[in-house]
């Protein structure tokens, strides 16, 4: 899959993004008494949406008249990855965690450089350390509210110093940069692209390091990376169904997000068996892991 994404999207996420990070360096407390309305409502309106129509993507990658082989096929290896997720954080919960912050820097990565035309170790190196960058943004610059999730997902989590956390993410900022500059210096971006890149690193590291952990983090999934991706799905699809819409993809992403919302209480009671100390928040990042895998192998197809 090619994707195309409009360049008037960038503005208004950047203006969004910092409009955040404003509030939460002036009025921190207010973005901590609204994170729970504002995670759910705009993970329900983008954050699962655009996950929730794999199966298009995976009708459109194989073909537009699939057998009912190829139909059970499919859910089967959905439902096989979810699950088979669900046994590995029962049987070894922290390789699960470090499993899924690994395929999420991949995959956050790769829908920001998605333009780059490399070699695919180096790709993947790429995609690696920008994703680490975003997650370390949300994880290390609040390490102390971050450690209760870990807790809360593993049974423990471990206790580092505010220094070292820090210079850890800040290491993580510096070498982003000097990827930049380096993929420029080596043509493989154009200055227009570089000067872009410069800006969304240093937006990013505003919003994440002046919001709250929850803030943050769902502003960047919804807004840079899931809304983003919703819509390249939508041209993709187009260009084999020119009247598909927006109301069309929600349509058809309806029955698949309440599926996804409706396992979410039963991923709270699993986790509650496991751990004592269980939150609805937790649980939702544990939802996040499970439908990862399986999406990103379908996107991965997808950009072949």
């Amino acid at each position: 899959m090619v994707e195309n994404r409009s360049n008037r999207l960038y503005g208004p996420v950047v203006a969004l993004s910092l409009a955040f990070g404003m509030c939460g360096w002036w009025c921190f407390s207010f973005l901590e008494l609204v994170q729970y309305p504002l995670l759910v409502a705009l993970v329900l309106l983008i954050g699962i949406p655009h996950g929730a129509n794999d199966f298009l993507l995976f009708r459109r990658l194989q073909g537009l008249r699939l057998s009912r082989k190829q139909v059970f096929r499919f859910f089967v290896f959905y439902l096989a990855a979810v699950f088979g997720y669900l046994v590995g954080w029962l049987l070894i919960p922290e390789s699960a965690l470090v499993m899924f912050l690994i395929i999420s820097a991949y995959h956050f990565g790769q829908s920001n450089w998605y333009y780059l035309n490399l070699p695919r170790w180096v790709a993947a190196l790429v995609y690696l350390v920008w994703g680490a960058f975003v997650l370390g943004g949300a994880l290390l610059w609040h390490w102390e509210d971050s450690r209760k999730v870990v807790a809360q997902l593993v049974g423990h989590a471990p206790t580092w110093s505010s220094v070292v956390v820090d210079n850890v993410q800040w290491a993580l900022l510096a070498a982003n940069m000097l990827l930049v500059f380096s993929l420029r210096f080596t043509h493989r971006i154009t200055n227009q692209q570089m000067y872009r890149e410069t800006v969304s690193l240093g937006v990013l590291s505003f919003l994440l390091l002046h919001t709250p952990l929850l803030v943050g983090f769902t502003v960047y999934f919804t807004l840079w990376h899931s809304l983003g991706s919703l819509l390249n799905q939508i041209i993709f699809f187009r260009s084999q169904w020119p009247s598909f819409t927006l109301l069309t993809y929600y349509r058809q992403a309806i029955p698949y997000t309440l599926l996804a919302i409706s396992g979410l209480p039963g991923l709270f009671l699993f986790q509650s068996l496991l751990f004592s100390n269980a939150s609805l928040v937790s649980s939702f990042f544990m939802l996040m892991a499970c439908v990862t895998l399986p999406h990103i192998i379908l996107i991965e197809e997808s950009f072949k």
